[in-house]
């Protein structure tokens, strides 16, 4: 069907002429596009702009009865229209790619570690094809050559719906400016685009894709048009998609290719309607068989969410989605053998032991057995956020997206109550009586009738919460996702009771009791006597609880609930509720004047993330100081018998409100961080999570800067000669940040002896500098000394001393080699000139994995004083990560030799040699590093060398005699 015969394009033109207009010169300078797809992808099925009309084909039968533009099943607005056509003819305009291209991709770090990561098993099969000596050698070139290509394939289709933007972005006007340079148009457009290759939890971006958009005066729901164009393309089955004169042009195809060409001749029957979709294949082969069925079921799933996304959408929320299904007898997708087929399909599936998959989930999966605690708690928390959205709607009162950001006046009235008491207990065989614990834990939530029980409740591995059902009504993300949680309460009791009401459920059945003793005993149901609604689980303990420990375990699990819990333990009642800001703030005077240790609070509500951000510092004079965190935790509780260091908060990371994991903070900010979305998801044992870097949340990051920023406006620390430096130790307490800083002038250099502040990243664009290094047993120096060197200097010079100032993580002469060094005032000076040349190195012959191997590098270069060995360059012992420079002079005699015993030992191994050699690097350490410390060892080294047997010409050392005055350490 020609697409100005489709229902869509009717209705488009029909709407909006000048959009209809637009869609005819697009689809024509796309097809001049998408028709070099076939030169990167020839093993793959069509992909051309026939590709793209077959999408908005299946598209239009979804949405138009019978073809027929008058026939809409629901309004769309001629924007909406237009949106899709467009990014149908647009998605796959990544896949081109031109052979210049592929050579930059070959050349890539990118590449370089996908193929070492996800590509590694592929690339290093043909790199065995490239070595196979029983291949000759042409043909094995040419059959590497072949695979490589479609390696090289295999990576650009990976991120060719993220390519496709730059595409766009890149030639608007060849596309005949599709989006009329309107931005908004243009930005839906290419989302929609990259939509396709996302997954599908991605689309939960409401920014990028909104239910609701104005664009050009018409409405528009972005996330409804990217999910049709992904069912869209996964319709594209038509017969000529696996063209065989194509095939026949691709081949010879890869061995996991064929069936992908071939399982789409093997349908027989299609429909596309508004109301179905369906599909019949008589397959030939397993592995077409497999293919189809994995894609047929990747459309099911996707019809599946999509209709739990467009039942809650504020716009086309009437859209019925075409019922799909498979699996079943009745089934609208029937994959089947053909006639002339061998194969026999079957549902064969591998078989679980039931008793050691219990044996396994109920005691093997959590740390402690009380573990199973947390398990109930979180399902009652659930099911309590469950009743309150309810309730909230059912009053038509308005219901933010987490129960969190309720009223507390609202959440208070949903208490969770748990009691622990002692019962006496009949043996049924002595009719002696024994105490027993009963746990109780009772929620005010949702509460469960019969289908509940029956299709969740009962089913291990099942969870109510993953329902299309629970999707449908509620918006939160719950903590209840395996469907396995309920089993660890028979790690603890034989005994436990259910008492439950769902007043809501359509069935009136009332409230249910009932009896479980193990996960594989019959279930006794009763009808209850509970008069509201929710549930209420009581457990006879087989192992006590000592005292406190369940208030213990509440606490330190119930840090951001926003329910409270009352609780009943052995007659002691108390109320668990979530942990308050004042605990961790405070503001205590130090034992200096003038000086006390404040601990203030920022707070995070943004989308899906809440919590606060500490920060404990230094106030001096009424004035805020952040830098002082390394004074604060180390240096202050020695300075006096007396001083007790301040304590801070630890970071903490509670998924729903419930902690995961806290440990101490490493610098003067901490993060305690409720995550309520997709961002952060809970493993089945619920712990041995790794300790969250909060900063890795862009929501979080960008808070945090935002409150960095303004300290740094307000703080009174804003001159030039101290503000860099503050902001450099700021950075250095937490380095993730820097990110934000390579533009920011925060490094101090010297042009033409006057001073400027410059970003690391002006830094990194220099092609030399010099940086400035002062002997440390030169004492007598003067600033004037200094200054009128560096006046004559007319390239950028950055002074040792401000290296010690800025971070850790900034290191300007990183990837950057040492040219010469030149010693000004008999030593007690020295220029070194940083390039951009490739630097040389001197290390032991050790193992690259070893720590000494990089301990003992030395950067090799050239000094003008001829007697001088080796010169250590910064000091690294106030720094945390290793920024000492250790050079070795390639104008002394010593190091000549060395570099030649080095080439020597590469060209040929020598075991006693080679050790020797290693011991002269170790050795040369500690003089290079401490002003020629030790450099009488060196001495008498070198000296022994000469008394070795038998030692070849090439490793006979030159006659030197070493002392310290043959090493400089530059300032410290």
């Amino acid at each position: 069907m020609y697409l100005s015969d489709m229902a869509l394009m009717k209705y488009l033109n029909k709407k909006n002429s000048l959009y209809h207009g637009k869609i005819l010169e697009l689809r024509e300078s796309v097809a001049n596009w998408l028709s070099y797809i076939p030169h990167t992808f020839p093993h793959y099925t069509r992909h051309t702009v026939e590709h793209s009309e077959e999408i908005i084909l299946q598209i239009s039968k979804m949405l138009f009865k019978d073809n027929d533009q008058e026939q809409a099943i629901l309004r769309l607005s001629s924007a909406e229209a237009f949106i899709i056509m467009a990014s149908a003819l647009l998605h796959d305009t990544g896949m081109v790619v031109s052979d210049q291209e592929k050579i930059k991709i070959l050349q890539s770090e990118e590449w370089n570690l996908w193929v070492s990561r996800s590509g590694a098993k592929r690339w290093n099969e043909i790199m065995g094809i490239r070595e196979d000596n029983s291949i000759e050698i042409s043909t094995r070139n040419f059959i590497a050559d072949l695979q490589t290509r479609y390696l090289i394939a295999e990576y650009i289709r990976k991120t060719h719906h993220l390519k496709a933007v730059d595409i766009m972005t890149q030639n608007h006007t060849l596309l005949g400016k599709f989006s009329f340079d309107d931005p908004s148009l243009f930005r839906t457009i290419t989302d929609i685009c990259v939509a396709h290759g996302l997954s599908s939890y991605e689309l939960d971006d409401s920014e990028k894709y909104p239910e609701r958009r104005d664009i050009r005066g018409e409405e528009v729901n972005v996330k409804f048009l990217a999910l049709l164009l992904r069912i869209g393309d996964l319709l594209d089955m038509s017969y000529d998609r696996a063209c065989p004169l194509l095939m026949n042009a691709a081949c010879p195809l890869p061995a996991d290719s064929l069936a992908h060409w071939t399982q789409y001749q093997r349908i027989t029957h299609r429909l596309t309607a508004t109301d179905s979709i369906e599909i019949t294949a008589k397959c030939n082969t397993q592995d077409e068989h497999r293919f189809l069925q994995d894609w047929c079921q990747w459309l099911v799933d996707e019809m599946k969410n999509t209709s739990i996304i467009m039942s809650k959408a504020t716009r086309h929320s009437n859209w019925i989605v075409p019922s799909v299904s498979m699996g079943t007898l009745n089934s609208s997708i029937k994959i089947e053998p053909s006639i002339s087929a061998t194969y026999i399909p079957s549902e064969w599936k591998l078989e679980l032991d039931q008793d050691m998959v219990f044996q396994r989930l109920i005691s093997d999966v959590y740390q402690s057995e009380k573990d199973f605690l947390r398990e109930l708690l979180q399902n009652a928390l659930d099911a309590t956020r469950c009743k309150l959205i309810e309730d909230l709607k059912n009053k038509g009162d308005d219901v933010p997206t987490f129960t969190n950001q309720i009223s507390e006046h609202i959440r208070e009235k949903y208490p969770i109550n748990i009691t622990l008491e002692e019962i006496a207990i009949q043996s049924p065989l002595s009719q002696e009586e024994h105490l027993k614990q009963l746990l109780v834990i009772e929620d005010n939530g949702l509460g469960m009738d019969t289908e509940i029980i029956k299709k969740y409740f009962l089913q291990v591995g099942r969870s109510y919460y993953t329902s299309e059902e629970f999707q449908r009504k509620f918006s939160f993300k719950p903590n209840s996702q395996f469907g396995v949680g309920f089993l660890s309460v028979f790690a603890v009791s034989e005994h436990i009771t259910v008492e439950t009401f769902k007043p809501s459920s359509f069935r009136g059945e009332g409230p249910i009791s009932l009896c479980l003793t193990s996960p594989r005993s019959y279930l006794l149901t009763d009808k209850g006597s509970r008069k509201k609604s929710g549930t209420k689980i009581s457990l006879i303990l087989k192992k006590e609880f000592s005292k406190n420990e369940l208030y213990s375990l509440l606490n330190k699990w119930c840090k951001k609930i926003e329910f409270p819990i009352f609780l009943n333990e052995l007659g002691t009642q108390s109320v668990i509720n979530s942990e308050e800001v004042n605990q961790f703030t405070y503001e205590i005077e130090s034992l200096e004047e003038n000086k006390k240790f404040v601990t203030s609070v920022y707070f995070i509500d943004e989308k899906d993330v809440f919590g606060e951000i500490y920060v404990t510092h230094l106030n001096d004079n009424n004035k805020d100081d952040w830098s002082q965190w390394n004074w604060i935790n180390y240096q202050y509780e020695n300075s006096h018998p007396i001083a007790i260091k301040p304590n801070s908060p630890r970071n903490l990371t509670c998924i729903n409100g419930i902690a995961y994991s806290e440990f101490e903070a490493s610098g003067p900010f901490s993060f305690r961080i409720d995550y309520r979305g997709e961002y952060l998801k809970p493993n089945l044992s619920r712990q041995h999570m790794d300790r969250e870097n909060h900063l890795d949340n862009p929501v979080i990051y960008n808070r945090f800067i935002a409150i960095l920023n303004e300290h740094l406006s307000s703080t009174p620390i804003d001159t030039m000669n101290n503000k860099w430096i503050y902001i450099n130790k700021i950075i250095n307490s937490e380095p993730r940040i820097i990110k934000s800083f390579q533009d920011t002038p925060i490094i101090r250099v010297f042009i033409s002896g006057k001073p400027k502040l410059l970003s690391p990243n002006e830094i990194s664009k220099f092609n030399k500098f010099y940086t400035f290094s002062i002997n440390s047993y030169h004492k007598k120096y003067s600033i004037n000394e200094i200054q009128e060197i560096l006046n004559s200097i007319k390239e950028p010079v950055l002074l040792d001393m401000d290296l010690f100032r800025i971070a850790d993580n900034i290191i300007p002469y990183y990837e950057r080699a040492i040219s010469k060094i030149t010693s000004i005032n008999e030593n007690y000076f020295h220029l070194t000139l940083w390039t951009t040349a490739k630097a040389t190195y001197l290390r032991k012959f050790i193992n690259s994995n070893d720590y000494d191997y990089h301990r003992f590098t030395y950067s090799l270069a050239k000094h003008d004083n001829k007697n001088i060995i080796g010169l250590r360059l910064f000091d690294s012992r106030r720094s945390r990560k290793n920024r000492e420079v250790l050079v070795l002079n390639l104008n002394n005699i010593l190091v000549k030799w060395l570099i030649k015993v080095n080439s020597a030992l590469e060209e040929r191994s020598d075991f006693l040699i080679t050790n020797a050699y290693n011991k002269i690097l170790e050795l040369l350490k500690t003089p290079i590093t401490i002003d020629g410390y030790e450099s009488d060892i060196l001495n008498d080294h070198i000296n022994k060398w000469r008394e070795i047997k038998g030692l070849p010409s090439q490793f006979l050392p030159p006659k030197i005699i070493i002392d310290k005055s043959m090493f400089f350490t530059s300032y410290r």
